[in-house]
């Protein structure tokens, strides 16, 4: 188990990390802070990694929710009823969250070559006919 000093420190530092970066011009804070909160949710989802594994994740959850938040805010006001508004904060809470779980699921489905094509040929078996 880790010692509560280090884990609390560790948080300390990602959290006064995350605000900083907020700070600087041109970026939007609600977007930073949400993909931090929505990588944050899939770091703490993934009991099967390593922690190592989880801090890359963590990081690159963040980037991947920083850079969709336009996009993934722009499909769920799309689903919301007529004249929702969704900021681009929500959105990249929900991208953080999805976006490396996503990426996951599609290098494991890349690795067995066989299933990916019987996939596309609508044979949800895999291999042979």
């Amino acid at each position: 188990m880790a010692e509560p000093i280090a884990t609390g420190t560790t948080a300390a530092i990602a959290v006064t990390g995350i605000g900083a970066i907020s700070l600087l011009p041109g970026i939007d804070p609600a977007t930073v802070l949400g993909a931090f909160a929505g990588a944050a949710v899939f770091v703490l989802n993934s009991d099967d990694l390593s922690i190592a594994k989880k801090l890359a994740f963590l990081l690159l959850s963040i980037v991947a929710g920083f850079l969709a938040a336009p996009l993934s805010a722009t499909l769920l006001a799309k689903a919301l009823p007529a004249d929702a508004e969704v900021s681009h904060g929500v959105g990249a809470l929900v991208a953080s969250s999805v976006l490396v779980k996503l990426l996951r699921a599609l290098i494991r489905l890349a690795d067995n070559s066989d299933r990916l094509v019987a996939l596309f040929r609508g044979n949800s078996q895999g291999g042979e006919k």
